[in-house]
Parts: structure tokens; C-alpha cells; sequence
């Protein structure tokens, strides 16, 4: 088969075909024969290169496969790489001439064959670009003036024009083709200037044929260029992959022989593991050799200096010696012991020795046997205490030197430790190590502890100069206790003085701290020379410093007679001796400063003890520790701190509980004392608390503080005593604004108190101890509030309403001019319910305040402590008290409502009728039916009864008082039901005591309307009035057109029209019945007239009226249920 073509071939015959093709052809932006900025899309469309199909022109990589793979050189690799390239290439190109000059001769013709014989040499191809690039840079050089003339008009013949416009053209297509990045010249304007100035068809169709040839021409040029780039990228392919190929081999090369390395490390390197073991071992044998045998010398030495004691009988001055009390020329000890530079290497041997004494009686010294030899190691372990002793002894007097002279703390650098002014903590650090050794410094952290607590607080710690929080005690002692002004004087200096001793506690604790942490922790290790066999059986632990700080806390909080918390239990006993209530608020102030100070003093602590006690000098010790000893020593003062911590936690909670227990119970108290004292500056008197409700406001929260958690007792106010002042009394003294202010007042300081001496972030667990304080404040005062203080008064309140009117009738009309009757109901009950209700308001508000951020009271603060229980517990004492609250609160105005309800009867009632009879009725006919049976031509003087007008004017100014006391929704149910008794009343009478005439329903009907327009001062439901309106037409109508008012004009009784369908027919007859001509008087008898008769028969109902009716029935609640349930 004949083989593939070749990439040039291929790409030639592709552009050749592009020219015919509506899309225009990849450009680059330097020209196609320029390779490094060739399109991409003209790479991809190219097909595989012939090396991949064809032996003959696939490389050989003769040069590559010559070298020696294991030995060559990378620089050779590259050089054979290159000449394969380079021979491969050759055997291309000539394969290519040779398939070129094939198809050459092959006789093809036409446009696309031209293609074939065009095909030429390596060199040809070299030319053409060459030429191409000349080309484009000299176009490149004219473009501009070419733009320039393309525009530019021609002048001449029109031959010579069409001439000249033509060469421009072409000119400006050969720009456009050859330099496309240039500006001024596209594809539309080049076809524009090709038409411009063609008039004639002949002319058009000679320059289009002219422009298609050169079109064609440079379509061919451009289609070779792309051919010839093509085959220069085939080639520089080839070229790539032959020196990947070097690179390759490489590349294979160098991980042959990491793998052979990687084999020898782990054959080699398992061995060189074990050898580095064994080296350890030994050189750890190898230490303790020598540890033991300077052990035994220093033996020898101590048992022979016993020796010589015990033989001479002269006894060796050990304390004088190692103290330098003798000169070093006379001392029989050895240096080590008796120069002070020899100090911890001599502490570190007295160590080990005092280790071999205490080991005599375990299996290893059974050879100890003979007496001799057990006498010669009691002498000589007799020694070795006695210089321990000594050298203890002086190395402590030597720190308490360095320490006494005292100086500025400065950690900066151990040079500036010994400059003048300046605390040698150096010298501390280097006596703290050696001293360390015995017994672990127990000693050495007792004399600093106290050496700081009398130097640094010589107000509480030094004997003779007793540290008074409150000097006047002594005064009053002494007699002569000053007033009020100095108390208060010594109350501020006394915290000022407690203020100032937490500020000097945490001041000194903190410079402490730093000197702890960096004069009893262990300095950086200095290498393993000298004598580093003692350091590994001797060092200075990172936790000695967290038992330092702990002891020199305990001492300065704890001591018992001298501490920081003995001084704030002397301050408090000062107070209690003054006995009164005035110096329980104080003290109550004074737990608070003591409590805030104290959680101040603990919080920088604690912080202090994280950040101070561990030196940044230890983070040097990591490069001469394991990760192992680095991670555990770590771990150990993670401990030690989170011990320190704790115990500060602990101390802060023992000095606070007790306070608290102590506060808690004192704030209780004095709010119930100042509560009851606002009662009684106002002449109120309290009654004495019963057994079985002195802790029933308690009983549902247990122990609100512990278990003696002050319990106040319930002390009611005497309602006998209220009731002798009266309304004027009650408003002027419990009831007064300010009265009813007080105790709330008191609550929110003990709130605010409360809040301060708990808080609500639950630092140690204090979350729900503050909720059941507060709870406990809130409980109280409900009970006081409520069961003391409100509840009683409004019981008074109500107790003081007369409900039965006076047995002597009203004389009517009441002057307008004068203030109105009280219908029973004195104005200053209503002000007592209003300032009683703005009292409870005020409770919620001042105490609860709900939903309102930022006020600090029960809700909030319970809300934060995040104890649901609590609240839920607090939310029933709340409703508790105010549904207690509304219901006696309830019963007080429906006494009221029942006390005007009587008054309004014995106006409308007692008061008309008794005008009636005190009037001379001599125009009135035989049969008296009360006020509204006027006979008929009788005129009306008034507009209203005499009843009806005063009681609208008693009713109108009683509204005001009751609109000022009562909310709007209490206003409208109560003045709704004031209407409906009102309503009861009139109904009532009329229907059983009133006979109206026609002249007297007109009056009626206005005494109606009046009522009706008070009644509606407040509330929604006054229907009644509306049908009482209604009905009140019987009255009014001739007796010939009632069919039509009571059954409607169709006189269906059934229809559902007229009275009988919006009142009921019982209802319109028995109505009808009270009119003053339904019966007459027939021979002293009375008998139904005959209008009566023939009305209810021809109707067809009988007549309510002759058997009893049940008044009842007529009341405004039961049209109110007929209403209802129509609806």
C-alpha cells in the first residue's frame, strides 16, 4: 500500500482547500513562517508526523545506543542526541524531495496540483521565508503611507485612474495579508475601495476580475508559507523527542541507582542502629562507673575525716568550717565542702552520700555484718549530716543575704544581675539549685515565703504593727464615737485602705512571681561535662516553682492570723459590733468592694501565674532533650500550672462563699427591715406574723442560699387601722407615690448587689447560685409587695364601700353647680384602685422588666444565668402575684359596681316616686301608674324626670373617676355592666310598678335616650337600649295601628316582622300590657278594654299577662342570650 502522506503534503493540500472555504485562515501575530508565535488551532490540525507510519523515516538513534548508558555523561548524551537530530532530519528532507519530484512527474495540472510541483528543498523553503519576512518588514516600513494613499484622491484619465486605484489596492491587500496586526485596514474597507468609483458594469465586473487574480495569487504564496511552516514544526518535533529520549535515559539511569542506594541504607543502616545502641548502653555504663567511683573517693574521704575525729579526740569544727568561720589553711575538711564556689557540686555529693546511708538496710549492704564495719558507717553517716547540716545552713543565710539586700528586679539578661542596684537573682537561682538537693528545698521555700510576707507586707505580717482596716473601732472603744459624718468618713477610708491592700497583694505576688519562676526553676543545661553525672540523679524539677507560688499564696490569704482573709473577717466584726441597721448597709457595701476586689485580685492571679511562672530561658533546654523528655517535662508543668490554678480557684471560692452565706442572709434582711420601715414611718401598723406563714413564700424554692437562709415573715398591714383613717388617710399614707416607690427601690440596689456578689458568667459554678439568689430577693418581695402591703390595702378599699344606700329618699333635683352625689362610691376609692394599679406596673417594670436588654433585673439576670428551673420557679411567683393581685382587685370594684347598682335605685327609684307623693296629682285620674301615666293634654315642663336628670349627672361625674382608674378594656366591662344594671333597673320597675300613657311615653322615651347616651360612655355592647327604644312604641301608637307596629304590615303574627320578630311576642305583649288604657274600670272592676280583646284575637296568641311573668325573663343579660343565640 502506498504510504501515508507526509505532515507537509497533507497541510498543503488543507490550505489549498482554504482558499476556497468561507473561513478565514489562522493568523499568528508575527507572521506564518514565524514557529515560536504559530497559531495553535494550525498546530492541532496537522496530522501525525510520517515518522510514526513509516521505518525509513522513523529516528535511529544510532549515536544514543552507541554511548555506554551505565558510564556516559549527561553533557554526552546531549551531543549524541544532537546528531541523531540532525541525521534524522537529513533522511527526512531527502525522503520528502524524493515524494515531491514523484508527484511532480506525475503530470498533475490545475490550481490545487500546482501544490505538488511547487513542493522543493530544505533550501527553497529557507529562501521563501526569508523573502516572506523581507516582504512583511518593508510593508511594515510603508504602511502608513499605504493607508495614507488608499484614501487619498486620483487625478488623470479615467484609465490611468482605475490603473492607479488598482496598484493601491493591491498594495493595501498585500498589507492586510501580510501584516494583520496593522491598523486602518480590514476586509469591508478593502472591498469598498475595490467598487469606489465604478459607475459602469463593465468597469465593475474589470476591476472584480483583476482583484480575483490577485486574490488567487496571494492565496497560493500563503498556502506554500503555511505548508512550509508546517514542515519546519514536523521537523523541530522529531528533533524534541529524540532529546527526551536522552533524557529519558537519564532518568532511568538515576533511579537505578537510587534504588540501589535506598537497598544499601536499609541493609547498612539496621546495622549502624545497633551499633549506636550498644554505644549508648555503654557509654551509660560508662557514666555510672565513674558516678560510682567519685561516690566511693568522696566515701573514703568522709569515713576518713571520721576516723581522724573519732582517733584524735578532738572534735572537727564542722559548722565553722563550712561556714568560713576558719580560714581555709587550718579546715580539715575538704575544699569541696568549704569554698562557697564549690556549693552545688558539693550539696550534689552530699546527696548521693546521704542516698548510700539510707540504704544500709536493704540486700545490697549485707556485707556490713561485723561490728567493726557497722560502727566505722555510723561515724561517718554521723558526718555527712552534720555537714549537710552546716552547708544547708549556709546556703540558706547566703539566699536570705542576697534576697535582704533586695534591689530592682530585672530579667532581662543574667549580665545585668550583678549590676549595682540590682537583685543578683543569679546567685539565687545558683543557691536555689544546690539547696534543692536537700530534701527539696523545703527549707530554703519556708524562709522565702516568709521572708516575703514580713518584707513585702510588713502592715499584716510584722508583729507590733497590727494592720486595722477600721481604726475607729479603737476610738469608740477609747469613748467618744463620733456622728454620722465620721462614720461614713471611716467607712470610705476603711475601702479605700481594703482597696489599696488587694492592689499591694497582686502588685507583690506578680514581681514574686517572676523571681520564682526564674530563680527555682532549672536554668538551661550546659552540656554534659564536669560533673552532669549528679545532674541526672539531682535536678531541679520545673514544678518547684507552682509549689513555691502556692505556699507564698497560702501564707499571704490563708494564715490564720495574719491573712488576707482574717484581715476582711476582722473588717466585717468591726461592723457587726455597731449593732444597727445603718451599719448593715454599710457592711452590705462592704461585701461587695470585698467580693469585686477579691474576683480582680484572683483573675490577675491566675494570669499572672500562667505567663509569669514559666521563663522563656526554658525553651533552650528543647535542643538538649528528646522530643520525649522535652514532651513530658511539658506535660508537667501543664500540671502544675492547672494545679496552681485550682487552688487559687479554691481559696477564691472559700473566701467568697463564706461572704456570700454572710451577705445573702444580711441582704434579706435589711430589704425586709427597709420595706417594713417605709410602712411604718407612715403611722401604718403591721401585724405580727403567724407560725405557719413565716417562710410560705419560701416553701417552693428550698433553701434559697444554703441552709441558713434568712426567711422574712409575712407582716401584713392591720386592716382595722386602715380602715379608721379612711380614704384620706390611705392615700395620704401607704398609698402615697412615694410609699409605694420605696421598697421597689430597695429591691433593685439588692438586685444590683446580688448581681455584683454572684454575678451571672459562672466562673466557678455560680451560674445557678445566682439564680436562686435572685429568685430569692424576687420571692420576698412578692410576698412583701403582695401579701404585706397590697393585698391588705385593697381589701380596705373595697371593705369601705357602703352598699346600702340611705333609708331616707334623695331630694330631687340635685344642683348641677354643687359637686355631684358619690352614688356610695367616694372619688378617692377609684384614686386608691388607679395608683394600686400603676403600684403593680411599676412592680413588673422596676423588678421582672421583661424584654428589656441591658436593664439588670430578675429576667434578664435569669435568662443569663441559663437556669430554666429557676426561672420557671420565678415565672409562678410572678403570675402568682398578680393573678392574687386582679382577683382582690376584682372583688373591690364589683363592690363598688354593686354599691353605685343600689344608689341608682334609690335615685331613679326612691328619689321619683317620692316626688310623685310629695306632688299634688289632682289632674291624674283614679288609677295612679307613677311618673310617666301623665293624663292626656297634660304638658311637659321638663325635657327629663327629675330622677333621670340627677342620676345622668351623679353617673357623668362618677365616669371621670372610673376612666382615671381603670384600663380601657377594665373601663368597658365594667361600664357595660353598669349598663345592663342600669337597664335592669328601669325594666324592672316599669314593667311591674309603671302604667305609661301616651302623653307620658313621650317622656319616657327622653328618660330612655338620656340613660341610653350615659350608658354608652364606654363599652360595645348596649343592645338592650336599642330594643328597649323599640318597644317603647307600643306606648306611643294608637291602639287602631299597633297590629302594624307588633306584627308588621303584611299582619302575619308568624312573618317574623315588627316586635314580635325582634323582641319576641311574650316580650312586645307583656310590654304592651303597661300601657294605661289596656284595662279599664268597670264597675270597680278591671277588665281588659275591648280594643285589647279584639287585638289578641284577631292576632291569635293569648295573653301573656293573665297568668304571673317572670320578670327575669326582661333583663338586659337574657336579651343579651336571646341575641346570641339567634346569631
Amino acid at each position: 500500500p502506498p504510504p501515508p502522506p507526509h505532515p507537509s503534503s497533507s497541510s498543503s493540500a488543507a490550505a489549498s482547500s482554504s482558499s476556497s472555504s468561507p473561513y478565514p485562515m489562522p493568523m499568528t501575530s508575527g507572521g506564518l513562517y514565524d514557529l515560536d508565535t504559530l497559531d495553535e488551532e494550525l498546530v492541532t490540525a496537522t496530522a501525525p508526523s510520517s515518522s510514526a507510519y513509516r521505518d525509513v523515516v522513523e529516528p535511529r538513534l544510532d549515536n544514543l545506543r552507541s554511548l555506554n548508558r551505565a558510564k556516559a555523561t549527561f553533557k554526552e548524551m546531549l551531543r549524541a542526541a544532537d546528531a541523531d537530530a540532525a541525521n534524522h532530519a537529513a533522511r527526512v528532507r531527502k525522503f520528502n524531495e524524493k515524494e515531491a519530484a514523484a508527484r511532480g512527474g506525475g503530470g498533475g495540472s490545475g490550481g490545487s496540483g500546482g501544490s505538488g510541483r511547487e513542493a522543493s528543498s530544505w533550501r527553497d523553503r529557507v529562501e521563501r521565508r526569508k523573502k516572506w519576512d523581507a516582504k512583511s518588514d518593508a510593508l511594515k516600513k510603508e504602511a502608513a503611507a499605504i493607508v495614507r494613499l488608499i484614501d487619498t484622491p486620483i487625478e488623470g484619465t479615467q484609465a490611468e485612474v482605475a490603473k492607479e486605484r488598482l496598484a493601491r489596492w493591491q498594495r493595501a491587500l498585500e498589507l492586510y495579508v501580510h501584516c494583520p496586526e496593522e491598523s486602518g485596514v480590514n476586509l469591508l474597507k478593502l472591498l469598498e475601495k475595490l467598487i469606489e468609483g465604478c459607475g459602469e458594469e463593465d468597469e465593475l465586473l474589470e476591476a472584480l476580475s483583476q482583484a480575483s487574480q490577485t486574490c488567487t495569487s496571494l492565496v497560493d504564496q500563503t498556502s506554500l508559507a503555511v505548508r512550509d511552516a508546517t514542515d519546519a514544526m514536523a521537523e523541530a518535533e522529531d528533533a524534541y523527542h529524540i532529546k527526551l529520549e536522552a533524557h529519558t535515559m537519564l532518568a532511568n539511569r538515576a533511579a537505578d541507582q537510587s534504588e540501589k542506594i535506598e537497598e544499601q541504607f536499609r541493609t547498612n543502616g539496621r546495622a549502624a542502629l545497633k551499633i549506636g545502641q550498644q554505644l549508648e548502653m555503654a557509654e551509660a555504663k560508662k557514666r555510672q562507673c565513674d558516678t560510682a567511683s567519685l561516690l566511693i573517693r568522696q566515701w573514703w574521704m568522709m569515713e576518713n575525716l571520721a576516723e581522724q575525729e573519732e582517733l584524735s579526740g578532738d572534735a572537727l569544727q564542722v559548722n565553722e568550717e563550712v561556714r568560713g568561720a576558719i580560714p581555709s589553711s587550718s579546715c580539715r575538711m575538704d575544699p569541696l565542702f568549704t569554698r562557697p564556689e564549690n556549693s552545688l557540686e558539693a550539696a550534689r555529693a552530699l546527696k548521693a552520700l546521704r542516698t548510700v546511708m539510707k540504704s544500709r538496710g536493704n540486700s545490697a549492704s549485707g556485707a556490713l555484718l561485723d561490728p567493726v564495719s557497722r560502727h566505722r558507717f555510723d561515724v561517718t553517716s554521723r558526718l555527712i549530716v552534720r555537714t549537710s547540716a552546716a552547708l544547708e545552713a549556709r546556703l540558706i543565710e547566703s539566699f536570705s543575704e542576697i534576697y535582704a539586700a533586695g534591689g530592682t528586679y530585672d530579667f532581662s539578661s543574667p549580665e545585668t544581675a550583678s549590676r549595682p542596684g540590682r537583685l543578683n537573682w543569679i546567685e539565687l537561682r545558683n543557691f536555689a539549685m544546690a539547696l534543692s538537693n536537700f530534701d527539696g528545698g523545703r527549707l530554703l521555700h519556708k524562709r522565702y515565703v516568709q521572708m516575703v510576707v514580713t518584707s513585702r507586707f510588713p502592715e499584716l505580717f510584722q508583729k507590733g504593727s497590727r494592720y486595722h482596716l477600721n481604726e475607729s473601732d479603737s476610738d469608740d472603744e477609747d469613748g467618744g464615737g463620733g456622728g454620722e459624718g465620721d462614720e461614713q468618713l471611716d467607712m470610705d477610708g476603711m475601702r479605700q485602705k481594703l482597696s489599696n491592700l488587694f492592689h499591694r497583694v497582686c502588685e507583690v505576688c506578680t514581681a514574686e512571681f517572676q523571681l520564682i519562676a526564674n530563680v527555682f526553676s532549672s536554668p538551661p543545661a550546659s552540656g554534659k561535662g564536669g560533673d552532669a553525672a549528679f545532674e541526672l540523679t539531682s535536678p531541679l524539677s520545673d514544678a518547684i516553682p507552682f509549689q513555691v507560688a502556692r505556699a507564698l499564696l497560702q501564707r499571704v490569704i490563708s494564715d490564720p492570723n495574719d491573712g488576707l482573709q482574717a484581715r476582711i473577717n476582722d473588717c466585717l466584726d468591726s461592723i457587726d459590733r455597731r449593732g444597727d441597721f445603718d451599719a448593715g448597709t454599710k457592711k452590705l457595701d462592704t461585701f461587695v468592694v470585698i467580693h469585686e476586689k477579691a474576683a480582680g485580685l484572683f483573675t490577675m492571679l491566675k494570669d499572672s501565674a500562667q505567663t509569669m511562672l514559666i521563663t522563656t530561658g526554658k525553651s533552650g533546654r528543647s535542643g538538649d532533650r528528646s522530643s520525649e523528655e522535652y514532651q513530658a517535662v511539658s506535660d508537667e508543668n501543664a500540671r502544675a500550672v492547672a494545679s496552681l490554678i485550682q487552688f487559687l480557684t479554691t481559696q477564691e471560692m472559700s473566701l467568697s462563699s463564706s461572704h456570700r452565706r454572710g451577705y445573702l442572709n444580711l441582704e434579706l434582711r435589711l430589704l425586709h427591715h427597709e420595706c417594713c420601715y417605709c410602712l411604718d414611718r407612715t403611722g401604718a401598723k403591721l401585724v405580727m406574723p403567724k407560725k405557719s406563714d413565716s417562710a410560705r413564700h419560701n416553701s417552693a424554692l428550698g433553701h434559697v442560699g444554703g441552709p441558713a437562709t434568712y426567711e422574712a415573715p409575712v407582716m401584713p398591714l392591720d386592716k382595722q387601722h386602715l380602715k379608721s383613717v379612711g380614704f384620706a388617710g390611705l392615700l395620704n399614707g401607704v398609698l402615697k407615690q412615694s410609699v409605694l416607690r420605696q421598697p421597689l427601690m430597695h429591691a433593685t440596689d439588692s438586685l444590683a448587689r446580688a448581681r455584683l456578689m454572684f454575678g451571672t458568667q459562672g466562673g466557678f459554678g455560680d451560674a445557678d447560685s445566682t439564680a436562686r439568689v435572685i429568685t430569692g430577693i424576687f420571692s420576698q418581695m412578692c410576698a412583701f409587695y403582695g401579701n404585706s402591703f397590697l393585698f391588705p390595702v385593697i381589701e380596705v378599699l373595697g371593705s369601705l364601700l357602703d352598699t346600702n344606700p340611705p333609708s331616707a329618699p334623695p331630694n330631687l333635683p340635685f344642683d348641677e353647680n354643687s359637686p355631684a352625689p358619690d352614688l356610695g362610691v367616694d372619688g378617692s376609692f377609684w384614686v386608691g384602685i388607679e395608683r394600686i394599679h400603676s403600684a403593680a406596673k411599676a412592680f413588673d417594670r422596676e423588678l421582672w422588666a421583661e424584654q428589656r436588654a441591658g436593664s439588670e433585673r430578675v429576667w434578664e439576670i435569669l435568662v443569663a444565668t441559663g437556669s430554666h428551673t429557676v426561672n420557671t420557679l420565678a415565672k409562678d411567683q410572678r403570675m402568682s402575684f398578680f393573678q392574687e393581685l386582679e382577683e382582690r382587685g376584682e372583688t373591690a370594684i364589683l363592690r363598688a359596681l354593686d354599691t353605685i347598682s343600689t344608689h341608682i335605685q334609690w335615685v331613679l327609684v326612691a328619689g321619683g316616686e317620692n316626688m310623685m307623693k310629695n306632688r299634688v296629682l289632682h289632674n291624674f285620674s283614679d288609677k295612679s301608674g307613677g311618673p310617666y301615666a301623665v293624663p292626656a293634654g297634660s304638658s311637659l315642663e321638663n325635657a327629663n324626670s327629675p330622677a333621670v336628670k340627677s342620676l345622668t349627672f351623679c353617673l357623668r361625674a362618677q365616669f371621670v373617676h372610673i376612666q382615671a382608674a381603670l384600663t380601657p378594656q377594665s373601663l368597658s366591662a365594667f361600664w357595660t355592666a353598669l349598663s345592663m344594671r342600669l337597664y335592669d333597673i328601669l325594666v324592672t320597675r316599669l314593667l311591674q310598678h309603671y302604667y305609661i300613657s301616651m302623653v307620658g311615653a313621650v317622656k319616657l322615651s327622653r328618660d330612655v335616650e338620656a340613660l341610653r347616651s350615659v350608658a354608652m360612655l364606654a363599652g360595645t355592647d348596649h343592645q338592650h337600649w336599642d330594643m328597649l327604644r323599640e318597644l317603647l312604641t307600643v306606648y306611643m301608637t294608637p291602639p287602631n295601628a299597633l297590629k302594624t307596629i307588633l306584627v308588621g304590615p303584611e299582619g302575619d303574627p308568624n312573618s317574623g316582622k315588627g316586635l314580635f320578630g325582634q323582641a319576641g311576642k311574650v316580650q312586645a305583649l307583656v310590654f304592651m300590657s303597661r300601657r294605661i288604657d289596656y284595662r279599664v274600670k268597670i264597675n270597680n272592676v278591671f277588665q281588659k278594654s275591648t280594643w285589647v280583646v279584639e287585638l289578641l284575637e284577631d292576632l291569635g296568641v293569648p295573653d301573656p299577662t293573665d297568668g304571673s311573668v317572670n320578670i327575669a325573663l326582661y333583663s338586659a343579660q337574657s336579651l343579651r342570650n336571646r341575641r346570641l343565640k339567634l346569631s
